[in-house]
């Protein structure tokens, strides 16, 4: 989050290291973040984001003996009404195992063949390839010069380190 807003990130009760317990996470009291586009084009972009984790053992050699896994997630871009622009969720549920996007209806005509509430595969998403897209496709400007390598080095741990694809 800190190569695209300045955001306060809070964790559910014992967030910081209980283990046995799936933990929320959630960024500025669960308000989206206002996103500073290049050059003021293209509309205000807000960027809203949930969470669900759990710290588990790990038996990896040459690693720490606990690490996070993700057990959901929500990102979504928004208007800075709130309307939904794209969102990326999994929320495991026998409906709907998968990951995967929305359209926010915003980007949807009345007659458009997707609806918002579809569900559009997208395989797992990092937070990670989120804020790339938001630097890279959506003219956000970086608050890091540092931002690729940050990202590029997290990005790598969580390819590395998780446990499906």
């Amino acid at each position: 989050m800190s190569c695209v807003a300045h955001a306060k990130i809070t964790l559910s009760p014992g967030g910081w290291g209980e283990t046995g317990k799936v933990h929320g996470l959630t960024v500025n009291d669960d308000q989206p973040v206002k996103l500073q586009r290049r050059g003021r084009r293209g509309p205000i972009l807000m960027l809203r984001l949930q969470m669900k984790y759990e710290i588990i053992r790990t038996e990896e050699p040459d690693r720490p003996p606990w690490r996070v896994t993700t057990r959901a997630y929500a990102y979504e871009l928004q208007t800075a009404s709130g309307e939904s622009v794209l969102s990326y969720h999994w929320h495991p549920s026998p409906r709907v195992p998968e990951p995967h996007t929305h359209l926010g209806r915003t980007q949807l005509a009345p007659d458009a063949v997707l609806s918002q509430k579809a569900h559009q595969p997208s395989g797992r998403v990092s937070l990670e390839s989120v804020v790339r897209a938001c630097i890279t496709e959506y003219n956000v400007r970086p608050l890091r010069d540092d931002w690729d390598k940050t990202l590029a080095l997290r990005e790598g741990d969580f390819q590395l380190y998780r446990s499906w694809s």
